[in-house]
């Protein structure tokens, strides 16, 4: 009996050392953790410096606080608009506020007046394609005086002569806030709905670079040989700008207007 347990011992030894020599073959492993995708982003922000007959939009630094800035006429050249009345063309870089920003927004102008703003776009992290677009123009007259009503007898939405009157221009700006010859125009005359290529395949043929910036001046003017069909007429409008991403997208053209792939 004690040579069968002797024997029965000797086979779970061997048992034994048979298992534990599994774990003794060649191995290796290689692990790569926390693989992962984030999209891109592309941001666009504006921001806009004003003029009236002369005179430059400017902050009220007098009564300028941290969550406010005021802007006002300053001196100018011509006696109205008037210095140090508050105006709202001016503003810092930033999303805007499509109810409240607006590039243009006078309630009194006349014959002779002229205006300009310089417009700067900035595009946020990524090469991007710039279109802008001028769209729900409406010339309407608002009444007519009896000035106006020898000279014209049409009277209601669409009917107003401003936009056959206004001369507007618009043109790659250096940031001075002035056309010098060598800066090249992309739309002139009277104002009309339609999209504006900016950076485009069919135009510049490169993207506005990631992280940096581009300028248009935009100016305007009511000619001093305008008549009193004019009088109490208005003209409003929408103006936006828009940006697409340029990478795998090397064809794109802003006219005729092609639907973004993607969220922006």
């Amino acid at each position: 009996m004690k040579k069968v347990l002797i024997s029965l011992s000797a086979i779970v030894l061997v048992a034994a050392v048979a298992i534990g020599a599994t774990v003794a073959f060649f191995s290796d492993t290689e692990t790569s953790t926390g693989n992962t995708f984030t999209a891109g982003a592309i941001d666009l922000t504006v921001d806009s410096q004003q003029h009236y007959n002369g005179h430059e939009c400017v902050p009220n630094l007098d009564t300028a606080t941290s969550e406010n800035m005021p802007y006002v006429w300053g001196p100018g050249r011509n006696p109205y608009p008037v210095t140090g009345t508050a105006c709202g063309g001016t503003w810092r870089l930033k999303d805007l506020v499509p109810t409240f920003d607006k590039f243009f927004n006078f309630g009194d102008i006349k014959p002779g007046d002229e205006g300009e703003n310089t417009i700067s776009l900035h595009v946020i992290n990524n090469d991007a394609w710039v279109c802008a677009e001028v769209s729900n123009l409406s010339s309407d007259d608002n009444g007519l005086n009896e000035p106006e009503a020898l000279v014209d007898e049409s009277d209601g939405v669409g009917n107003g002569e401003l936009d056959d009157t206004m001369l507007w221009t618009i043109w790659r700006d250096d940031g001075d806030n002035i056309r010098q010859e060598n800066e090249p125009i992309l739309a002139s005359g009277h104002p009309v709905n339609g999209v504006l290529p900016i950076y485009d395949s069919t135009t510049t043929g490169t993207p506005l670079p990631g992280g940096s910036m581009t300028f248009l001046g935009v100016s305007w003017t009511l000619p001093a040989e305008s008549g009193n069909e004019t009088q109490t007429d208005s003209l409003t409008g929408d103006i936006s700008f828009r940006v697409e991403q340029a990478r795998n997208n090397e064809n794109f053209r802003c006219v005729p207007v092609q639907e973004p792939t993607g969220d922006i």
